[in-house]
């Protein structure tokens, strides 16, 4: 992805602006806005989501907590247990 500067006063971005400002691939923001995460505005001919929708995703933050997260017993395992019928 080439190096992009974007304005952040600006009120609206494209998907691939938006993902952008985050360091992501325009796909990621596509992915967002068809699993309804983030708003956009469409009637005007051209996907465009609003600057509050950024400010709204970067206030999401939280101090990382890097415990691991408990991993389900394997499909095998599960089976074995009689867990699965």
């Amino acid at each position: 992805m080439r190096d992009q500067h974007i304005e952040l006063s600006r009120a609206g971005f494209s998907p691939a602006e938006f993902a952008a400002a985050f360091g992501r691939h325009a796909s990621w923001a596509y992915r967002l806005l068809y699993a309804n995460k983030i708003r956009a505005i469409t009637e005007l001919g051209r996907i465009l989501i609003p600057a509050s929708e950024l400010e709204r995703v970067l206030s999401l933050a939280q101090p990382y907590d890097p415990k691991p997260k408990p991993q389900s017993k394997p499909e095998t395992e599960q089976h074995e247990a009689g867990q699965l019928s």
